[in-house]
């Protein structure tokens, strides 16, 4: 049940046009992971310092993530500030950003991504196994992207507060 709340409220949220039945979740998964963490930057409160200037969500990893977030969320805003997307190719690039999405093929990468987002209230994503023990605050867990887990020590540390709403929906919350 909680799940399809879940996915209503994302799906109401982003406008995500319907899809034909018979295509593959796994398909879109992409689609679902974007339009979640474009929902995310809804539903956490940043450090008034960070208010200001765009609103950069970052991607490492995962291109189809990228691309589905560039074309469909550049162009929103996250209350008064402009989105902007941007790609990391490798982990020495890992720079300032609001949001932080390390896909599935870059999990090794997650400490690395920790330190370098750790003074600058990253709210950091990632779909790794152990993501949460490894600094994620935000994991995406199982197949389709649509279930996550949330650390509310790690938001902690980041000065982030989650909105209950996103905690409640969580499949896990620590």
């Amino acid at each position: 049940m909680r799940l399809l709340i879940a996915i209503f409220i994302l799906f109401s949220l982003t406008g995500f046009e319907e899809t034909k039945p018979e295509v593959d979740v796994k398909d879109y998964s992409y689609r679902l992971k974007a339009a979640f963490i474009y929902n995310f930057a809804t539903l956490v409160d940043w450090p008034s310092n960070r208010k200001t200037g765009d609103f950069v969500i970052a991607v490492y990893g995962d291109e189809n993530v990228y691309q589905e977030l560039k074309t469909r969320y550049s162009v929103k805003s996250v209350g008064s500030q402009k989105v902007k997307i941007v790609k990391y190719s490798s982990a020495t690039e890992i720079a300032k950003s609001h949001i932080l999405f390390v896909g599935e093929e870059k999990g090794k990468d997650l400490s690395t991504a920790k330190s370098k987002t750790s003074s600058y209230n990253t709210l950091l994503v990632s779909e790794a196994k152990g993501g949460l023990s490894k600094g994620a605050i935000i994991n995406f867990i199982g197949p389709g992207g649509v279930n996550y887990e949330i650390s509310k020590t790690n938001a902690k540390k980041h000065d982030l507060v989650v909105a209950s709403r996103l905690l409640n929906l969580a499949k896990k919350v620590e």
